[in-house]
């Protein structure tokens, strides 16, 4: 009797194999995922090299005063390069500021500037014979390139 009860009995089925049509919603967000960093990445990429470019090529346009000019023929050259970088990004108003006006322009929105280094700019370059050392050339380059650097030209 056991034996036909147990004949009686539905017996378990293997449950089918699952499918891979349709992924769960963890493979929906990863496929998305993937697919916007596979268009953002290159753009990213591409945005970086051009700021890079344009930074090393404002570095390199510092490198190529040369240093052997008067102080006050480099100081006017800085000067001169700073004011076509401000026309580049379209900014004309301060284009036109000198003294005392151009120093503060240097030193607004600038965090910890060294307003003594940046000062030849202001005075020093309509002096009639200016005189900075060494020191002061490498101090002025050094705080333009953190200028440079912080204001994105």
């Amino acid at each position: 009797m056991n034996e036909t009860l147990y004949q009686s009995l539905i017996h378990p089925m293997a449950p089918e194999p699952i499918s891979w049509w349709p992924p769960a919603p963890g493979w929906w967000a990863l496929l998305i995922f993937v697919v916007m960093v596979s268009f953002l990445l290159p753009w990213a990429v591409m945005r970086w090299k051009k700021f890079n470019i344009k930074r090393r090529g404002t570095n390199q346009a510092l490198k190529d005063i040369p240093a052997d000019l008067s102080d006050q023929q480099w100081l006017s050259e800085i000067n001169s390069l700073l004011k076509r970088l401000l026309l580049r990004r379209a900014e004309v108003a301060p284009t036109r500021l000198f003294g005392e006006q151009w120093l503060n322009y240097l030193c607004q929105g600038y965090p910890r500037p060294q307003r003594s280094y940046l000062a030849p700019l202001a005075a020093d370059l309509y002096r009639q014979a200016p005189n900075l050392s060494d020191d002061q050339r490498r101090a002025l380059l050094r705080e333009l390139r953190r200028w440079l650097s912080h204001n994105h030209v």
